[in-house]
C-alpha cells in the first residue's frame, strides 16, 4: 500500500508545484503531516481511509501530547489531499469529509516586540556581529531586517528563492496567505545584508534561507530557536 499511497501522494505535491497553490516551505509541511497521519493510521491506502481513522488519529496524538493546534492542522492538510483525489476523481473515497472531526483549539495571545525591545534585539546581534561575520549571525540580521521592512511572514520568507530578487524593481514575488500571489518591496539596505549573507554563505540552494550547512531549507522550529536565543541575550522579557 506503501507505494500505491506515495504515488498519490506525489501526484498531490505535482498538483499544487504547477498551480503555485502551495509554496515549498508549505509543501514541506504537509508532507511531513500527511505521512505522520498515514503512520499513526498503519500506512492504510488512502481510499480505505475512514472517519474512524481520524478519530483514531485524534485519541493517539492527544495521548502522546500533541496540541489540538498541532492535531488540526494535520488534519486540514489530509483533507486538503483528500478533496484533490475527490475533485480529480482519482480514486474513490470511503471517508465522509464533512464529519471529520477536529479538536477545539485554545486561543494564545499574542506578544509583540515593542519599539524598543526591537532596537535592542537589533542592537544585540549588531554587538553579535562585531566578534565576527559568522553565517548564523549574518542570517539572523538578514531575517529580521526582512521580517521588519517587508512585514513578510517568517514561512513567507522562508520559501523566497535567490533568483525570485528582483534587484531592478526592488521587489520579490511570494505567494501569501490563502495561496494569494502578492509583492514584497525590499530596500538596498535588504540587498546589502542579502549579498552579505550570500558572499559567505556555502550552499548550491536555490533558496536564500538555508541551514549552516548548506543542505537544506531554514525551517521555522529553527528560526525560532534562534529568536529565544537573541530575546534572551537581549535581556527582553
Amino acid at each position: 500500500m506503501q507505494n500505491e499511497n506515495a504515488k498519490l501522494i506525489n501526484s498531490f505535491f505535482t498538483e499544487v508545484r504547477i498551480t503555485d497553490e502551495l509554496c515549498e516551505s508549505s509543501i514541506f509541511k504537509y508532507n511531513e503531516s500527511i505521512s505522520k497521519f498515514l503512520s499513526i493510521t498503519g500506512d492504510k491506502f488512502i481510499g480505505d481511509l475512514g472517519n474512524e481513522d481520524f478519530d483514531t488519529f485524534i485519541i493517539e496524538m492527544k495521548a502522546g501530547g500533541a496540541s489540538g493546534s498541532r492535531i488540526s492542522n494535520v488534519i486540514s492538510a489530509m483533507k486538503k489531499f483528500l478533496n484533490y483525489l475527490k475533485d480529480k476523481q482519482i480514486i474513490k473515497l470511503e471517508v465522509d469529509m464533512d464529519k471529520i472531526r477536529k479538536p477545539k483549539i485554545r486561543k494564545k495571545e499574542t506578544n509583540y516586540l515593542t519599539e524598543d525591545e526591537i532596537k535592542m534585539l537589533i542592537s544585540t546581534i549588531s554587538n553579535d556581529l562585531e566578534d565576527g561575520e559568522a553565517i548564523r549571525k549574518v542570517r539572523m540580521m538578514l531575517l529580521v531586517i526582512f521580517l521588519l521592512q517587508t512585514g513578510a511572514r517568517i514561512g513567507e520568507a522562508l520559501s523566497i528563492k535567490i533568483v525570485d530578487i528582483d534587484r531592478i524593481n526592488l521587489e520579490i514575488p511570494i505567494i501569501g496567505k490563502g495561496s494569494k500571489p502578492r509583492n514584497l518591496f525590499i530596500s538596498e539596505d535588504i540587498l546589502y545584508w542579502v549579498d552579505s549573507y550570500l558572499a559567505i554563505r556555502k550552499s548550491p540552494s536555490e533558496y536564500l534561507f538555508v541551514t549552516l550547512n548548506g543542505k537544506y531549507v531554514w525551517k521555522q522550529t529553527d528560526v525560532g530557536r534562534s529568536f529565544r536565543y537573541y530575546k534572551k541575550k537581549s535581556g527582553i522579557m
